[in-house]
């Protein structure tokens, strides 16, 4: 596949992500389930995590277009994007659990982008954690991917990666460890089901 034709693939998937996204996020507005924990209140809050946070979608676009090279990877890791997304609006619809946030004047640079973000996007929608369950179904692309096996220092640099994004939504007061497990585990049931699937009926053999 064409580096322009998987752009366009990965591009249109984000774009209709964030639009239902903010569409449910507007919609749900009531919080019915308190999933804090003594964990989570122990947790320090951390802005300058907020890059490491923003990361997601130009790691995940650049991998996607420039990195996984095997056509049946691909379309393999972006079903299970796509699978995952519609369970992920599933619980933001009938499971819809708010993130309580404290007011913090910001000062550092980190500290307006989290402001910012904050703005944008509201403290509803969090069980289970997008960022986390994209972030590791893009590590299981890599791991399986071609350039993978050429150069093995990736999965770990990609491991990393989604660990990092797993700790941000955390230190940030995005999100609830339950969210963090919650999404670890539904991108891996993703992936694996969708990859299950692919090797079965032998879809996008090259």
């Amino acid at each position: 596949m064409s580096t322009r034709v998987k752009a366009k693939y990965v591009s249109l998937f984000l774009f209709i992500n964030l639009a239902v996204y903010f569409l449910i996020q507007n919609h749900v507005t009531k919080n019915e389930y308190d999933l804090m924990t003594q964990f989570d209140r122990a947790v320090p809050f951390m802005p300058e995590y907020i890059w490491v946070y923003h990361s997601i979608v130009p790691v995940i676009g650049a991998a996607m277009v420039l990195m996984v090279k095997s056509r049946k990877i691909f379309f393999t890791t972006l079903w299970s994007f796509v699978f995952a997304t519609i369970v992920l609006n599933c619980f933001y619809l009938y499971f819809p659990s708010f993130y309580p946030r404290g007011e913090f004047e910001p000062i550092t640079i980190s500290e307006i982008v989290v402001e910012m973000t904050r703005r944008i996007d509201g403290a509803n929608n969090t069980f289970p954690s997008g960022h986390v369950c994209f972030a590791w179904i893009m590590y299981w692309g890599i791991y399986f991917s071609e350039v993978a096996n050429e150069f093995k220092s990736l999965r770990s640099l990609f491991c990393l990666w989604a660990i990092g994004i797993s700790l941000s939504t955390l230190v940030l007061k995005q999100h609830y460890l339950i969210d963090v497990g919650s999404g670890f585990l539904l991108a891996t049931i993703s992936f694996f089901m969708v990859k299950s699937f692919t090797e079965g009926y032998k879809l996008y053999e090259k």
